[in-house]
């Protein structure tokens, strides 16, 4: 009896994981559609000051979020329990120490990932600006605001290190992923490469952003074979419920 319910427990995260898996999987998609539409319909956000995302989020608060990271901070919530299954599924393997430190390294790389991320913390203060009765006050909104987006930004002082992380993270598991008997070799090496290439997109934003143009073109791949790991996998985890 107790053997069963263990087992049922084991079937409870596998399925969890699927689930969460193909909200990620929505999300990343939401994101593409998004970012596609504002960049065709040029609604996309002409400044990253603190006066203009209040402006922003004044007329248009969705959009705001969106360039604020709102959709990222779900997106990566939603992938905790995909990693806690991934770790799950190869505990009892010669590859479960490097899928817990995986784990680990995730765990910690999301926790500085959704305290330094702005979206909430500025919508809050947004508020605040256009509450405010007298430019002192707004002033000191403007202020707070740009030491939120600097930290919540990609930069060194920002949430690189927190990408840098997450990324190896994924690389790592992918990995794990490889060298076990559990998921598709295939869209594990394209997990290996999409965390790659998406470590390689956040070192050029932060490091050298006089070349926008060549690291913005490695982000469209980093997210398709992103995208393809993830879903692949959300079916896996849901195909091993059926086996426990």
């Amino acid at each position: 009896m107790e053997s069963k319910n263990l087992s049922h427990r084991w079937s409870s995260v596998y399925r969890a994981g699927g689930i969460a898996a193909f909200i990620c999987t929505i999300l990343i998609i939401a994101g593409i559609v998004i970012n596609v539409t504002i960049t065709l319909n040029g609604t996309d956000s002409v400044t990253q000051s603190a006066t203009g995302l209040f402006g922003e989020l004044k007329t248009n608060i969705l959009l705001g979020l969106y360039n604020l990271g709102l959709l990222n901070l779900l997106l990566q919530i939603a992938l905790i329990p995909v990693f806690f299954a991934f770790y799950a599924a190869h505990r009892h393997s010669k590859v479960g120490g490097d899928s817990f430190l995986a784990l680990v390294l995730f765990i910690i790389g999301t926790s500085v990932f959704i305290t330094q991320n702005p979206a909430l913390p500025f919508l809050e203060l947004s508020t605040k600006y256009a509450n405010a009765i007298n430019e002192t006050a707004r002033l000191s909104c403007i202020t707070a605001g740009e030491a939120i987006l600097a930290k919540g930004g990609t930069g060194p002082g920002g949430s690189y290190m927190a990408y840098l992380l997450i990324s190896i993270a994924g690389i790592l598991i992918s990995g794990v992923m490889f060298k076990g008997k559990v998921f598709n070799k295939f869209f594990s090496v394209l997990g290996f490469i999409g965390n790659l290439l998406l470590i390689i997109y956040f070192t050029g934003i932060a490091f050298f952003p006089d070349y926008s143009t060549l690291v913005f073109s490695i982000a469209a791949p980093a997210v398709l074979f992103y995208l393809l790991w993830v879903t692949v996998s959300g079916i896996k985890l849901i195909k091993l419920t059926l086996h426990n």
